[in-house]
């Protein structure tokens, strides 16, 4: 008899090993929903996605805009790690797998837009960007915002944006060495060369998509 898998492992493999149930077209599928719901929620509170790596909050955009930074972010590592895979594969794989699991990859930044919801994140970010401008004006000892509930909300939002940062390239990588079936030195090598240039690629990408509407 197969043991059945408890609760817990089942969980585990959901948020950790997604890959091994869920591919092709249904992980595509998933994975644009959720790239769409957070640029979407990223659109009404002014929170960008503006690199395969980065989030910020910063200007209201049109939703479109939101919506196409997550779809460059996500196209600019796919279509370079469908080129990596040709180079360190010595098998052969389907582009819809690797396409759709990295989709489905990037939703821990859906988790991000929801933690980011909370308003005392956006209050002390607008007090820290006044700060910083203010030392800008008049360059001298920074004055930072007083400590308060604020500031606690703040921290743990920017705590929970950097572990769902980690989870999401772990995610990322999961995804290359499943798909790819790309296991090694080698492998590693050209996933983390193929990160570095896909974070490039996306802001370059997305600095031309808001040049080409506000010339």
């Amino acid at each position: 008899m197969t043991p059945t898998a408890l609760p817990s492992q089942r969980v585990g493999e959901f948020l950790f090993y997604p890959f091994v149930r869920v591919a092709g077209l249904q992980s595509l599928l998933l994975g644009l929903a959720g790239i769409a719901l957070a640029g979407w929620l990223g659109f009404i509170q002014g929170l960008h996605f503006d690199g395969v790596l980065d989030v910020h909050v910063g200007a209201h955009l049109p939703w479109w805009m939101s919506l196409g930074e997550g779809l460059i972010n996500w196209l600019s590592l796919a279509a370079l790690l469908f080129i990596a895979g040709k180079i360190v594969s010595r098998t052969r794989f389907r582009a819809v797998d690797l396409f759709g699991t990295q989709a489905l990859a990037r939703w821990p930044m859906l988790l991000v837009s929801l933690m980011c919801l909370a308003p005392g994140f956006h209050r002390y970010s607008e007090a820290l960007v006044k700060a910083l401008l203010k030392m800008t004006d008049k360059p001298g000892r920074v004055v930072l915002p007083p400590i308060n509930a604020d500031t606690w909300v703040f921290g743990v939002v920017m705590l929970g944006m950097l572990s769902c940062t980690v989870w999401m390239v772990a995610l990322m990588w999961q995804s290359f060495a499943h798909s790819c079936n790309a296991r090694g030195g080698k492998a590693v090598a050209a996933f983390m060369v193929s990160l570095l240039l896909a974070e490039v690629l996306s802001k370059v990408l997305i600095v031309q998509m808001l040049i080409s509407t506000h010339p």
